[in-house]
């Protein structure tokens, strides 16, 4: 059995962190702290290079690929391959997110053939001669989205590369471990990419489970102990809620990685993070933590009433979905694409495309993920009551007397 992570609030870091905060405010930071997610090492790697290598393999990007850890570049501005930009990552001018990926990366060029992926394709002689057809990007995450979009623009300032592009002998790609609501659509209207691919959407103020009272109240909390204004949401105002065991993003809340602010301890502010990193006792007590997930109230939220009554009483399994009814509710309220139902369930990406392949298969939706007449045969059932059997006849304790009596048939 394995043992389930303490809510952060009750760690030690945890409860001197919320002693920061006045009578009145620490039920929205105990909130806030309980809302995050902790990314162990492992979960990271594992989940990164299988979504990785589906990409590869599985025909959505042309072959072969070369494959570049995403790193941001000061001054910005920068063109690739004009000294000292180079799509090289070392120890010495990284930060820890590029190494980890690039790692990755490493690893994933072992795994696969020369035809799928390209090695040490750190140069424009070397894409040339290998045939390069696709260049793409990983990172840990998208939170703002911009250091991404930078990045990409790097490669396209390239006369070479912006050439090879218009002629469509190249496509651009991007994969991210995380990717947060503003970020994805930050990417995605930027038009710079030909793919973007994830292993979970979400993990932010915009998706956490909270009440609109609840999320004024968090903002509002931020910008009140932050100690640098403007900086009270996070980078980019993003606020973001992962935490990874290799770094601690920028687009998480300052209070939460601020060292110094206003606090009404006597002795100062106390820290939750602090260096952009999780401190190693509190990751070994929180690694895999996620908030909890409250499907009544995300099917309350989404105006499913009937739904999420019944979804209390009864919640309804089938073939490996955890509930039936809550993705069948959500997809009825337009959460069609996989991002979108991962965001809404709580689940990764990849498990949400399966999700959607199995209930597919089973003539519950269509090819746009839209609900057959079975999938709506199927919602009106999980929304109906459920019917109440007696198991054994009610006896009472009163006499009975007969109203009329049988005629004997004996003559």
């Amino acid at each position: 059995m394995y043992d389930v992570p303490p809510r952060p609030s009750e760690t030690r870091r945890g409860i001197e962190w919320l002693k920061n905060f006045a009578p009145g405010d620490d039920e929205a930071a105990q909130l806030l702290l309980n809302s995050l997610w902790f990314i162990s090492e492992t979960t990271f790697r594992q989940e990164l290079s299988a979504r990785l290598q589906t990409v590869l393999t599985d025909g959505h990007v042309k072959t072969p690929a070369a494959l570049f850890s995403v790193q941001s570049y000061g001054p910005p501005g920068g063109t690739m391959f004009h000294e000292p930009v180079t799509p090289l990552v070392s120890s010495s001018n990284s930060m820890g997110s590029e190494l980890v990926v690039q790692n990755i990366i490493g690893a994933t060029h072992l795994s696969l053939p020369n035809s799928v992926v390209s090695r040490g394709a750190t140069d424009l002689a070397k894409l040339r001669q290998r045939r390069v057809r696709s260049l793409v990007f990983v990172s840990d995450q998208a939170g703002s989205g911009r250091e991404c979009l930078e990045y990409t623009r790097t490669w396209l300032r390239n006369k070479t590369i912006r050439s090879w592009r218009s002629l469509r002998l190249i496509k651009l790609y991007l994969v991210v471990f995380a990717a947060s609501t503003s970020g994805l659509r930050r990417l995605r209207n930027s038009g710079l990419y030909d793919g973007i691919w994830m292993v979970r959407h979400g993990m932010d103020f915009a998706s956490a489970q909270w009440t609109e009272a609840q999320r004024r109240k968090v903002r509002s909390l931020c910008e009140r102990y932050e100690r640098r204004v403007g900086e009270g949401l996070g980078w980019e105002g993003s606020g973001g809620l992962a935490v990874f065991e290799h770094t601690v993003p920028n687009n998480l809340p300052s209070i939460l990685r601020q060292t110094k602010g206003p606090s009404r301890r006597p002795d100062g502010w106390a820290p939750l993070f602090s260096n952009r990193s999780a401190p190693p006792d509190l990751m070994r007590e929180l690694s895999g933590y996620a908030p909890k997930h409250d499907p009544v109230q995300g099917l309350r939220a989404l105006g499913q009433q009937r739904l999420a009554r019944a979804d209390e009483m009864r919640p309804r399994y089938r073939s490996g979905v955890r509930n039936l009814a809550e993705v069948l509710g959500h997809v009825a309220g337009g959460r069609r694409h996989a991002e979108q139902l991962a965001r809404a369930v709580s689940v990764s990406v990849p498990t949400a495309e399966e999700i959607i392949v199995q209930v597919r298969a089973w003539g519950l939706i269509d090819a746009q993920s839209r609900l057959t007449d079975a999938g709506w045969a199927e919602l009106r059932a999980a929304k109906a009551k459920p019917r109440h059997v007696l198991q054994q006849l009610q006896g009472s304790q009163e006499p009975y007397y007969p109203h009329s009596l049988r005629e004997s048939r004996w003559p």
